[in-house]
């Protein structure tokens, strides 16, 4: 089975305990490779321990070229709607 590749929107509560940790124990079938957050002692934390890049805003997202099987949009609940558009 093929490996997902994964972004992150979001290192608060949602993004980082409940859906960073599931994928951080399940590396067989996920990657996460990019976590998107403005703090940034979250973006720091989160390239230890996922090894992944990080982007303070999730536009930077944009740019990236290789290949992103899904997004978790964990952002506040008021940007969901605009960060999914």
């Amino acid at each position: 089975m093929k490996k997902l590749n994964l972004a992150i929107i979001g290192q608060g509560r949602s993004g980082y305990s409940i859906h960073g940790a599931h994928f951080k124990k399940d590396t067989d079938r996920f990657c996460v490779k990019y976590i998107v957050d403005a703090i940034e002692e979250r973006r720091v934390k989160a390239e230890k321990e996922f090894g992944c890049e990080t982007f303070e805003n999730y536009q930077a997202l944009f740019d990236r070229k290789d290949n992103i099987d899904f997004v978790i949009n964990a952002s506040f609940s008021w940007d969901h709607y605009p960060v999914t558009l």
